[in-house]
């Protein structure tokens, strides 16, 4: 052994001084660096940035934390990825990994975002517009990726630069105070910096404005209804002015508005639909297009590897399709709860078949969301995409935050009349209007991602839950990032509160 290491040295020795005459010049590695010189790079680093939200520790794990436990969504039992059963009964803890992964998932996404930021003031650009616009799109994201941290989570550390690694592992929470003033900081400026536009994959402008209404919205709410760690808010009627007004600006803006027939919205692959303020595309995010996806055969029903045939709800023709996992479809419960002239409940529903012609109809138990209905080429292959923000929520938070007055009426009966829903009855008492508001984005937005966060903002965790459940209103910091984090120093009389 002594022999091999007096070897290794003098190999090495050796190895020092033959480099040492080589007249070659390395040719170096990329860094943010030397990586960040045009402002093609800064383009290319935004769309890293942006791609973020489609790796599978983000969206993949979103689907179960933000899905599963509210009631809207069924799975089968066997179905255990990702900590299902956990997120279905509630009995995940600090230990939880998909947890984890969400959390790193959202701080990658930040890190991106901040390096872009970090680097576009170090380069000269032939266009200052332009600069402000990558700098505004790159806000966003980050804004867009704590506005999940600080829902889901409550107080958690804030990066607001490209640090070095090991600086992460020294930081201390920041207060949700805190936490919101950078959001709406970072999204007012990409609110006035980005231009209109509607390009799948990217952010404009009015989606700032979306978020934002959303964000003050949440804090309105949470304060009204004495959500914990919103007792700070000190005007709640001020933040549902401004929900009301960011929502307003984006409805209409010309560029976005409510499709004139939910079937128009989807399926998702649908490049005429005016609804999509924010989705995420697997192509290059330069025009509306989408690239070949998996997400589809989380929710289509499970043929393994096999071909069979379904109504696209568009067309409403029968089309051939590849089937997926069946791992969630939309609860017989909730679609028991919508009007049988509602029809939403076409997004809902399928019916499989034998052949084209409509033969041999499947007999399922399962409510198919036709919401990711894709054109399949072949199993997991499909150009579906997740929908983050889209008009019809926006609607809604306009109608919930200007209440029972003519515009808030307008807003949420244009969402119920396209189901093929009657106007809301007209004189409702304030209470009475934001329940049904309530109740509409149940049926609206099902199985988007947002009925968990609108039962925390408004206290109604318990009640629609129907049981007294752990972490009710933040899921625990995950354990692993706490002992990682030496600047982490939990309060447990305000963990109790989670």
């Amino acid at each position: 052994m002594k022999n091999l290491k007096y070897l290794i040295y003098l190999t090495t020795i050796i190895a020092t001084f033959s480099c040492s005459e080589l007249e070659e010049v390395p040719h170096g590695f990329l860094a943010n660096d030397n990586f960040y010189s045009t402002e093609e790079n800064v383009y290319s680093g935004l769309q890293y940035a942006y791609q973020a939200s489609q790796r599978s520790d983000f969206y993949s794990m979103w689907i179960n934390i933000g899905l599963l436990g509210v009631g809207q969504t069924d799975t089968k039992p066997s179905f255990t990825q990702r900590n299902a059963t956990q997120f279905r009964n509630w009995t995940f803890n600090s230990a939880t990994e998909a947890l984890r992964s969400f959390f790193a998932g959202c701080y990658t996404g930040i890190s991106r975002a901040n390096t872009v930021i970090d680097n576009t003031d170090k380069i000269e650009f032939s266009d200052e517009t332009l600069k402000n616009q990558y700098l505004g799109e790159a806000k966003f994201l980050r804004a867009f990726y704590y506005f999940y941290l600080v829902r889901l989570y409550g107080e958690v550390p804030v990066y607001t630069d490209a640090k070095n690694p090991n600086v992460t592992y020294e930081t201390p929470v920041s207060s949700i105070q805190e936490i919101y003033d950078l959001i709406i900081a970072d999204l007012t400026f990409a609110s006035q910096n980005v231009p209109s536009f509607s390009i799948r994959g990217r952010a404009d402008g009015n989606a700032a404005k979306g978020l934002l209404s959303k964000v003050y919205l949440h804090l309105a709410s949470s304060k009204e209804y004495g959500s914990p760690k919103y007792d700070w808010v000190s005007d709640q009627s001020q933040m549902y002015a401004l929900a009301a007004s960011n929502a307003s600006q984006v409805l209409n803006s010309g560029t976005f508005a409510l499709d004139t027939s939910i079937l128009h919205t989807f399926p998702d692959h649908n490049p005429s639909s005016k609804e999509k303020l924010f989705v995420w595309s697997s192509n290059p995010a330069t025009n509306n297009s989408t690239g070949m996806t998996g997400l589809h055969t989380t929710f289509s029903p499970y043929t393994w590897y096999s071909q069979f045939y379904t109504n696209e709800p568009l067309s409403g023709t029968i089309k051939p399709y590849w089937g997926g996992w069946t791992v969630a479809w939309y609860h017989s419960d909730k679609l028991a709860t919508h009007h049988q002239d509602d029809l939403r409940r076409e997004l809902y529903t399928s019916i499989t078949y034998g052949n084209a012609s409509g033969a041999n109809p499947s007999n399922r138990s399962e409510n198919y969301n036709m919401k990711y209905f894709a054109n399949t080429q072949s199993f997991y292959s499909g150009d579906t995409s997740w929908p983050w923000l889209r008009t019809s929520d926006i609607a809604l938070v306009h109608a919930e935050a200007v209440g029972p007055t003519a515009e808030g009426y307008a807003s949420i009966n244009a969402i119920r009349n396209r189901a093929g829903l009657a106007d809301l009855t007209p004189g409702m008492s304030r209470n009475d209007f934001i329940s049904a508001v309530w109740q509409e984005r149940e049926w609206e937005l099902a199985m988007e991602g947002h009925l968990l966060f609108d039962i925390r903002r408004t206290k109604r965790v318990d009640s629609h839950v129907g049981k007294q459940v752990n972490f009710p209103y933040f899921h625990p910091l995950p354990q692993r990032e706490v002992d990682l984090n030496n600047g982490i120093e939990l309060d447990p009389e305000k963990e109790s509160l989670r």
